[in-house]
């Protein structure tokens, strides 16, 4: 970017851009003569920073001095990342450049008879996340109901990280429609929740057969009644002072323990 045309940028869009500089010095670090490029159009924008008429621009100016002409990845992250936090930069998956190169195939895994129903879920992110991890772990298909985030949203899309073409889904408008189904599929349906009468994960067995790993909103679960028409009601137990877990996160436990009961009882060859 021309030192003119940042200097004419309002602050917010400065900092901006500063901030996707350090993403992009980032992204080609482990090219040298890339790396080096990125670094000197980031040391031209922190030179000219010091002229913006933003008060919070000028004040990142000094990071010019403390960022050495060839850091490490250590001190340059150490460096910026305290930078990003304090400006309140949303950080995602999706902006890290991986160490790893993704397989060109899936590992022989074989696909679990599992499918999650996704049930209006509010955060677009967290969709995203449990995308990812269904695609990791051998999840069939996601089920979305109700106001659940559709795969053509951006923000989902750019959490799932391209899993999003690889694993199926379908959307429905009612979720009672999706069970019915599921049930006539021969599905046994197992809500993820925490309830009075929730067994605890780890000591529930999963049956050999099409199971349902039921999902619901982030802030208010699943009401009562859908409880009762469920097979069991699961739940991860805490021992913190908080006594629920990000859906994601709960996403992943819980799949990750049906997948090892499987295969250590064999009901999954691999």
């Amino acid at each position: 970017m021309e030192l003119r045309r940042f200097l004419e940028l309002n602050e917010a869009m400065a900092l901006r851009e500063l901030l996707d500089q350090i993403l992009r010095v980032e992204a080609a670090w482990d090219d040298e003569s890339q790396r080096q490029a990125q670094l000197q159009k980031l040391f031209e924008l922190l030179d000219g920073a010091a002229l913006h008429r933003g008060p919070i621009v000028r004040g990142l100016a000094s990071l010019r001095q403390r960022i050495p002409d060839n850091p490490t990845f250590h001190q340059f992250m150490s460096l910026v990342v305290p930078i990003e936090r304090q400006h309140s930069r949303a950080i995602a998956d999706g902006d890290f450049p991986v160490a790893s190169e993704d397989r060109q195939e899936p590992k022989e895994a074989q696909l679990m008879p599992l499918v999650l129903v996704l049930d209006n879920l509010r955060s677009a992110f967290n969709l995203g996340s449990i995308w990812r991890l269904a695609e990791c772990l051998g999840v069939s298909k996601l089920h979305l109901t109700g106001y659940t985030a559709t795969p053509d949203q951006a923000k989902v899309s750019r959490a799932a990280l391209g899993t999003e073409q690889l694993v199926a889904w379908e959307w429905h408008a009612h979720r009672e429609d999706c069970l019915e189904k599921l049930r006539v599929e021969g599905y046994a349906l197992y809500a993820l929740e925490t309830s009075p009468n929730a067994v605890r994960l780890d000591s529930f067995a999963f049956p050999k057969q099409k199971v349902a790993l039921l999902l619901g909103n982030e802030r208010y679960g699943f009401e009562s009644d859908l409880l009762k028409r469920c097979d069991a009601v699961l739940e991860i137990p805490c021992w913190g002072r908080k006594n629920s877990l990000n859906v994601a996160v709960t996403a992943g436990i819980a799949v990750h323990e049906l997948r090892r009961q499987w295969l250590a009882s064999g009901y999954l060859s691999t």
